[in-house]
């Protein structure tokens, strides 16, 4: 792919070669399905930029507050043309957040996608130079606040007919022109502005096409909120290479994927969760033995999948290295292949029909994937890529190959990208060795804005610190064990990685979320928040007594949540002794962004949950007369 001195100025040029080909399906305001060329995204983009120059916005920031809609793209690629620097962030942020953002940025104008996200930000309504609601739900533009649909008329109206003013704008930029600057809250502390540049995003957009054999006229179907940059690169990519994208919610997520049969389906790891949980769901409620032999021949067809990957050396387990017992772990049994072809028959064609029937992949970003998960997915037929990446990074830094999808990793570096594994003195590790990954590449960030101070700590010598514990396996991928800060140190001066065994403890159907704790305690501890509506199931059908009201704190819960860690986190599976669970608070509080518990891109703000629940933990450990 040529090397282009702007994201515009890519896309323009994939307009031009291409401009009676569909670029995207979504709904529109109608909830009716719209689908646009090429050439007719590009009139928009030109005379949305026209209107934003009209309006005084070339060269300044402009925060976006929406999901993902096809106006949000319209207005980033028309700002990234004009060379001004877009702020995005999503709905569901407290007006706090959105409001510090407006003033941390300098933004001088703010899009938002309706009236909610209007309200929140009513403190800035005389302040900002122009409003415009993307879901053009409002007019009133005496006092600059401006309708999608008439902002976009009154860019038609300056044009003049120069349908070129976009291309000839977005000519004058270079890789070194910033693109974006997006508000990372992180697991702790304020949110900080990462300035991104045009180059540092497409360097991603040209290498990742060859690495997953993306081809022009591909069909994405995408549910992700697009101002995180996983999804937002993404969109870049595909739009620069030509593919046909289908945008969906929640909502019309079972109906989409029937109707527009994806190729490819941009994914994070709570959706497939979500599908495996709905599939697992239903076969519970069969007849005993219907549900018992259905179970029983996905067990071993999983089995088998897994069994055939580690005989072709395609699977890495940490721990696994370890363990004397691995070759009869991974022996396949005499009718393990005609298990497995019973549960193609059963179950996984269904699920392939319901996903479309012709998904060829499938990404799973922004966040670690269970290996159950994986093996699921791999067995009903669909080939998953994991990937790894930060904003800082742009995103993506490693992506594991379609064609080596080495399970277990989150894949090599992707080209121009270097690596280095370093200790907590900055010293390079061992192979084999965990440390902290420090990541060069031409994706690494411009600086956090206004804070030269943070700025010079993450970025040492051209290295981002990206502060990920991970090492490289001997086929040179890499593979992650959690957060430097989220390291717990016990007493006994053992260091317990949170992620792997919450990944584990996540198996569990009725484990909705879980959060480790246990610094400079005696032994590791757990928060767990319960899937009530599994537990309510089990104990029907189990016709075990409970009460619904006081369920989190019930004796059967807690005998039941018990059973499942100590099934789960064992040396069986790969854990030390001092890594068991000893200690476990259950509750049926949800970890939300709504109550400061999550980040946007719904990770646990683990300072927040400790504060939240200091007292518990503290009464957990407490030593009884």
């Amino acid at each position: 792919m040529r090397n282009y001195t702007s994201i515009p100025s890519a896309f323009f040029e994939t307009v031009q070669n291409m401009p009676q080909s569909p670029a995207y399906r979504y709904r529109n305001n109608n909830d009716e399905k719209v689908t646009i060329t090429y050439k007719k995204l590009y009139d928009k983009v030109n005379a949305i930029a026209k209107a934003f120059e009209v309006k005084g916005l070339a060269q300044k920031h402009v925060a976006i507050f929406s999901e993902n809609r096809i106006e949000w793209f319209v207005c980033d690629m028309a700002l990234l043309a004009l060379g001004s620097a877009d702020v995005p962030r999503g709905i569901d942020s407290t007006s706090d957040e959105l409001n510090y953002i407006i003033e941390h940025s300098e933004a001088e104008a703010v899009l938002v996608e309706n009236k909610y996200v209007f309200e929140k930000i009513k403190k800035h309504h005389r302040d900002l130079s122009l409003i415009v609601l993307l879901d053009s739900s409002m007019h009133d533009p005496e006092n600059n606040i401006y309708a999608f649909d008439k902002f976009e008329e009154l860019g038609e109206e300056h044009l003049k007919g120069d349908e070129e003013f976009a291309i000839k704008k977005a000519a004058k930029l270079t890789n070194q022109s910033t693109a974006t600057i997006i508000y990372t809250s992180g697991t702790t502390g304020k949110p900080k502005g990462v300035i991104l540049t045009h180059g540092n995003i497409l360097h991603n957009v040209r290498v990742l096409p060859d690495i997953i054999k993306l081809k022009a006229g591909e069909k994405l179907l995408t549910i992700l909120p697009i101002w995180h940059i996983y999804e937002r690169t993404i969109s870049y990519v595909t739009a620069i290479i030509g593919c046909f994208t289908a945008i969906t919610n929640k909502r019309y997520l079972k109906n989409d994927f029937t109707e527009e049969k994806p190729d490819i389906f941009i994914s994070v790891p709570a959706i497939w969760v979500n599908i495996y949980n709905t599939v697992m769901k239903n076969i519970d409620r069969k007849n005993v033995f219907l549900k018992k032999f259905i179970k029983f021949i996905i067990k071993r067809s999983i089995s088998y999948i897994r069994s055939v990957r580690y005989q072709n050396d395609l699977v890495y387990l940490i721990g696994d290295e370890k363990r004397e017992d691995k070759k009869a772990e991974y022996s396949i049994g005499m009718f393990d292949p005609l298990f497995h072809k019973m549960a193609k028959k059963m179950v996984y064609s269904k699920i392939m029909e319901l996903t479309g029937g012709k998904i060829r992949l499938t990404i799973s970003g922004g966040g670690a994937l269970p290996m159950y998960i994986e093996d699921f997915v791999e067995a009903v037929g669909i080939n998953l890529v994991v990937g790894w990446g930060i904003t800082e990074t742009s995103p993506v830094v490693t992506l594991r190959s379609p064609y080596k999808n080495y399970r277990g990793t989150c894949g090599a570096p992707i080209p121009e990208v270097r690596i280095e594994i370093r200790d907590k003195d900055g010293n390079p590790c061992k192979d084999g060795v965990m440390g902290v990954c420090w990541i060069k590449g031409p994706n690494i960030f411009k600086e956090y804005y206004k804070d030269p101070e943070l700025t010079a700590q993450a970025k040492i010598d051209d290295f981002f610190n990206s502060g990920d514990l991970g090492t490289y396996t001997q086929e040179g991928e890499i593979v992650l064990t959690g957060r430097a800060k989220e390291t717990i140190v016990l007493l006994t001066g053992e260091n317990v990685e949170p992620q792997p065994i919450e990944n584990k403890a996540m198996e569990s159907s009725y484990i909705s979320q879980i959060m480790l704790v246990g610094q400079d305690k005696a032994s590791t501890g757990a928060i767990v928040v319960i899937n009530k509506e599994n537990i309510k199931y089990h104990f029907d059908k189990e016709k075990i007594a409970y009460d619904e009201k006081n369920l989190a704190s019930s004796k059967e819960v807690y005998k039941l949540i018990r059973e499942e860690l100590d099934r789960l986190i064992n040396y069986k599976n790969g854990f030390r002794p001092y890594e068991a669970i000893a200690k476990i608070i259950i509750t049926d509080e949800e970890f939300t962004i709504e109550n400061g518990l999550l980040t946007q891109s719904l990770k646990i703000k683990r300072a927040n949950v400790t504060e939240a629940y200091k007292d518990k933990i503290e009464a957990l450990y407490e030593k009884k007369l």
